[in-house]
C-alpha cells in the first residue's frame, strides 16, 4: 500500500508539473502575475504564430467558473500588431477563467489545450480561490460532463488527474464537498477501482448524516447504486428520503413514471396534469437529468395529446408561455410546420399559434436558459437565431406573408439570410417575393443572381429572372445560356466527378404497372430508353416538396424521345388514393407520367414493385429516384433533396446525361 501511495505521489507531482507548464502558454500572459478573485487583471495575448496572427479585430469569450458553474461573457481586446490587451474584473465568486480568442469565424483555443488562468483567493492569502482547482480539472475531464461544451476538443486527463484536482478543491474548500461529490466519486472509482470502496463509503456516511439535505441524500443514493452497486443500502437511503421528503424528488420521479403507465390518451393527459399540479417546478435539475425527468417533454406531450383528444388548441395556448426552451422548437415543428406543410390547417388558423411560440422563443433571447449559461451573450445570440434560421423562420415568413404582415416577414427574412447566406431556396424565394412587393428591383436582381449562383432557386425565381431578362433584352433568346452563365461551374464539376464515381451497373427487376389512364406500362416496353423512376406517395411531404424541381427536369427533356420520367405512386393504404393522386397532379399542373404500384396479395398497402426493387438494391423508404439505362440496368439511386428546385433539376439532368452516355 505504501508503494502505491509513493507511485500516486509521483504521478500527482507529474500532473502538477504539466499543469504549471500548460496553464500559462507563452503567448498568453497577465498582470498581476498572481491575480485574485474580485480584482482587476490585465490580459495580454500575442497572436504571433496563432490562427489569429495579423488579424485586425480580436475579441475573446471568457468562460468563468463561478460557484462551480461555467458562465460565459464577451471581452473586447485592443491592440497594435499582434499584441492585444484587455482589462477584466474577475468576479468575486470565480476561481478560474478560460479564454477563447477569435476574429470573425477564426478561433484560437490554444491548440485544443485551452487558455486558463487560476485565481488566488483574495480573502485567504496563499490559497487558490474556490473553484480554482475543480475548474482546472473539470475543464479537461469531458467524460465527467462538467467541462465547457465546445471549448476544446480534448480526449481528457486521466482519472488520477481528475481525482487529484477535485480532491485539492475539497481539501482547501470543504464547502465544495456536496457540490462535487459525484464527479469526485466517479473519478475516484475510475482511479482506484475496487480499492475506492472505503473512500466512497466515507462519502456516503457524510451524505447520510442526520442533518443531511435532500440533495445530499439523493447523491448518496446515486453513489450506492451507480458506484458501489449496493442495492440494500440504496433502498435504505430511499426509505429515508421518502420519510423525510414525502413530496420530494423521489415522489416526483414516481409521478413522472406514472404518466406513461397507461396507453389510453385521456389517462396520460390526466397524469400529466396531475404531475404539473403536484410538482410545478423542478427542485433538483441534476436529479431530473440523471433520471430522465423532462418537464419540457411533459408539457410537449400533454399539449399534443390534448390536441388529439379535445380537438382544440386550448392546451397549447395555456402552456406556450411557460414552455422550456428545450422543446419550443419541437413544438413549433409539430404544431405549426407539419400541419402547414401537409396543408392540414390554413395559415390563418396557424398564425396565432405560431405567434405564441415565437413570443415564447423571444423570452429566451435576452435570458439565456440555465443550460446555455456557459455561452457568452454573443455566442448565445448566434446559437439562438442560427438554430431557427433554416427551420422555424421559413414557415414563420410564409405565415406572415399569408397574413399580409410583410414588414414582419421581411425582418425574419433578413435575419435568416444573415445565417443562411442564400443557401436556402425557400427563404431566397420568400425574400425575392417580399422585395418584389416592395418594388426594390435592384435588391431583387441581386438576390435572384446570387441564389442562382449557389443553385438555390425556385421555378418562381426563374420566372422573375426571365421577366427581367426579357425586359432588358427584348426577347427570350439566349435566356437558357444566360442562366447557365450565372451558376458556379466549380460546383457542377465537383458534383459530376462525385456522381461518376458512384455509378453502378445492376439489372433492374422486371415490372408491370398501370398509369392514370389505366394503360399498362412494362419495363420491357422501355428498353432503348433512359428511364427515371421517382417513387412517391400522397402522404410523403419530402416527395412532394421535390416536385417543382422535378418539373423543371421533366420539361427540359420533354422533346427528348429517348428519356422518359415515371412518377410511381406507392405505399398507399386508402381506398380512393388514385383519385387523390389525379387531383393532386392536376391541381398543381405537373406534366408527370404517373404509374400506380400494385398491391401484393394479402398486403394492406400498395408497393409490390417498390418492395422488390428495395429488396434487390437494399434501399428503404421514399422518396427514391432510380436512373435506368437503355439496357434496363440501374445506374444511379438518388434520395437527396437539398430544398432547391434548380439544384435538384441540375442534379437530375446530370444523372440523366451520365446514364444516357453509360452505354
Amino acid at each position: 500500500m505504501k508503494q502505491k501511495s509513493l507511485v500516486l505521489m509521483l504521478l500527482l507531482c507529474s500532473v502538477f508539473s504539466a499543469f504549471a507548464q500548460s496553464v500559462y502558454p507563452t503567448n498568453f500572459t497577465f498582470l498581476p502575475e498572481r491575480p485574485e478573485n474580485g480584482s482587476p487583471v490585465q490580459l495580454i495575448y500575442d497572436a504571433k504564430g496563432t490562427p489569429l496572427a495579423g488579424k485586425k479585430n480580436i475579441s475573446a469569450v471568457v468562460y468563468q467558473y463561478k460557484n462551480y458553474k461555467w458562465v460565459g461573457t464577451d471581452l473586447a481586446f485592443t491592440g497594435a500588431g499582434d499584441i492585444w490587451k484587455a482589462n477584466f474584473k474577475t468576479p468575486a465568486d470565480c476561481g478560474l477563467i478560460a479564454l477563447k480568442f477569435k476574429s470573425g469565424d477564426i478561433v484560437d483555443n490554444g491548440h485544443d489545450q485551452g487558455y486558463f488562468l487560476q485565481l488566488r483567493d483574495k480573502e485567504r492569502k496563499g490559497l487558490m480561490a474556490p473553484g480554482g482547482y475543480a475548474g482546472w480539472g473539470l475543464a479537461r475531464s469531458p467524460k465527467l460532463n462538467l467541462d465547457i461544451p465546445g471549448y476544446i476538443n480534448f480526449k481528457g486527463i486521466s482519472d488520477t488527474a481528475s481525482y487529484y484536482w477535485l480532491s485539492q478543491e475539497i481539501v482547501f474548500n470543504p464547502k465544495a464537498k456536496g457540490e462535487l461529490v459525484i464527479p469526485y466519486s466517479i473519478a475516484l472509482k475510475g482511479f482506484m477501482k475496487e480499492e475506492a470502496t472505503p473512500k466512497l463509503m466515507l462519502a456516503v456516511r457524510y451524505l447520510t448524516r442526520a442533518d443531511a439535505t435532500e440533495d445530499e441524500l439523493l447523491k448518496a443514493r446515486t453513489i450506492t447504486g451507480m458506484l458501489l452497486n449496493d442495492t440494500k443500502r440504496k433502498d435504505s437511503i430511499e426509505t429515508v428520503l421518502k420519510t423525510r421528503f414525502p413530496k420530494g424528488s423521489l415522489a416526483r420521479l414516481a409521478a413522472h413514471r406514472n404518466i406513461n403507465a397507461s396507453r389510453e390518451l385521456p389517462a396520460v393527459l390526466k397524469a400529466s396534469e396531475q404531475f404539473l399540479a403536484d410538482f410545478p417546478i423542478t427542485t433538483n435539475a441534476q436529479f431530473d437529468d440523471d433520471n430522465r425527468i423532462s418537464y419540457g417533454v411533459v408539457y410537449q406531450n400533454m399539449i399534443l395529446v390534448a390536441t388529439a383528444v379535445n380537438k382544440n388548441d386550448d392546451y397549447l395556448k395555456k402552456y406556450a408561455p411557460v414552455l422550456p426552451y428545450s422543446v419550443v422548437g419541437n413544438m413549433y415543428y409539430k404544431s405549426i410546420e407539419i400541419p402547414y406543410s401537409r396543408k392540414d390547417r390554413t395559415p390563418a388558423e396557424l398564425m396565432p399559434l405560431a405567434d405564441l411560440l415565437i413570443k415564447r422563443y423571444n423570452d429566451f433571447k435576452t435570458n439565456r436558459p440555465p443550460e446555455y449559461m456557459y455561452m457568452s451573450p454573443t455566442e448565445w445570440a448566434y446559437e439562438f437565431d442560427h438554430s431557427r434560421a433554416g427551420h422555424v423562420f421559413p414557415v414563420q415568413i410564409a405565415l406572415l406573408m399569408a397574413a399580409g404582415r410583410n414588414d414582419e416577414a421581411m425582418q425574419f427574412a433578413l435575419l435568416a439570410q444573415k445565417y443562411l447566406q442564400y443557401n436556402n431556396a425557400t427563404v431566397n424565394d420568400q425574400y425575392a417575393h417580399l422585395l418584389q412587393k416592395k418594388g426594390d428591383n435592384k435588391s431583387l436582381q441581386a438576390v435572384l443572381t446570387k441564389s442562382l449562383y449557389l443553385n438555390q432557386s425556385t421555378p418562381e425565381m426563374l420566372a422573375m429572372l426571365k421577366s427581367s431578362y426579357v425586359r432588358t433584352q427584348g426577347s427570350e433568346k439566349g435566356f437558357d445560356a444566360y442562366i447557365e452563365s450565372l451558376k458556379n461551374p466549380a460546383d457542377r464539376i465537383a458534383a459530376q466527378k462525385k456522381a461518376a464515381s458512384e455509378m453502378m451497373d445492376k439489372p433492374m427487376p422486371d415490372w408491370s404497372m398501370k398509369d392514370m389512364n389505366d394503360k399498362t406500362v412494362t419495363s420491357a416496353q422501355l428498353r432503348g430508353k433512359t428511364v427515371i423512376m421517382d417513387f412517391w406517395a400522397t402522404w410523403c411531404v419530402p416527395c412532394k416538396a421535390s416536385f417543382p424541381g422535378m418539373k423543371i427536369a421533366v420539361e427540359k427533356y420533354k422533346n427528348d424521345k429517348d428519356v422518359v420520367f415515371y412518377f410511381v405512386d406507392t405505399e398507399e393504404r386508402t381506398e380512393d388514393y388514385k383519385a387523390e393522386v389525379k387531383k393532386y397532379i392536376k391541381d398543381n399542373h405537373y406534366p408527370f407520367n404517373v404509374l400506380f404500384d400494385n398491391k401484393a396479395e394479402g398486403a394492406k398497402a400498395t408497393g409490390e414493385v417498390f418492395d422488390r426493387i428495395a429488396k434487390a438494391f437494399k434501399i428503404s423508404g421514399i422518396p427514391q429516384k432510380l436512373f435506368v439505362d437503355k439496357k434496363g440496368n440501374l445506374r444511379f439511386i438518388s434520395i437527396g433533396y437539398n430544398g432547391s428546385a434548380t439544384g435538384l433539376a441540375d442534379d437530375i439532368s446530370m444523372l440523366v446525361e451520365l446514364t444516357k452516355s453509360a452505354n
